[in-house]
């Protein structure tokens, strides 16, 4: 039995087996894009019957998940980075001027544009893909190709709010993931104080 990836229960069910070559083939029809890369083998699609996640693993266990490559790849259709997310509002108003904000898997950073104008000078955007740094430095917001696991070695407690939109299902140890956010987060934020 598969171990969930984000409550580590070891109450799973896989519910289905998806065969390698249909994926590949609708990545590459749908996108022009090899996944044969990321995509190694059947897919299982678990259940945890503890926290309700649903998701996939390669038949050897490995979680698939995308590289610079696919994303840089997904960057180039016009409808994948959202100008706006309606989470966004929900966000805002836990956000000060003076905040500093780390937004993981920010995309092209669209979230830093409805900041207010002294937090948009804090924000920092952590994305894996290299074409999305290029388009969120256009607009002069920084963002670093680097996952949240390894900033946070260097940046622990250093941001009121960290934040991520619709990012989740892109991570393969969702756990850590967010463990590694709140390792950024200042004490007070901790407390009450408005970590998200």
């Amino acid at each position: 039995m598969t171990q969930c990836i984000l409550c580590h229960s070891q109450s799973t069910a896989i519910l289905q087996t998806i065969k390698q070559d249909d994926i590949n083939a609708l990545y590459e029809r749908a996108f022009g894009l090899d996944v044969s890369h990321i995509i190694t083998s059947n897919l299982l699609y678990h259940h945890c019957k503890i926290c309700d996640l649903r998701f996939f693993t390669c038949e050897d266990g490995t979680i698939p998940t995308g590289d610079n490559h696919f994303y840089n790849t997904l960057n180039t259709l016009e409808w994948y980075y959202f100008a706006k997310k309606h989470e966004y509002d929900y966000v805002q108003k836990y956000i000060n001027p003076e905040s500093k904000v780390l937004e993981v898997g920010c995309g092209k950073a669209a979230f830093a544009h409805f900041l207010p104008p002294e937090a948009k000078k804090h924000y920092i955007g952590l994305e894996l893909s290299t074409g999305a740094k290029e388009m969120a430095s256009k607009d002069g917001i920084c963002i670093e190709n680097i996952s949240v696991e390894e900033y946070a070695k260097s940046h622990a407690k250093g941001f009121d709010i960290a934040c991520s939109f619709q990012v989740l299902e892109h991570v393969s140890n969702p756990y850590g993931f967010l463990q590694a956010q709140i390792e950024c987060l200042k004490d007070s934020q901790l407390n009450g104080g408005g970590g998200i």
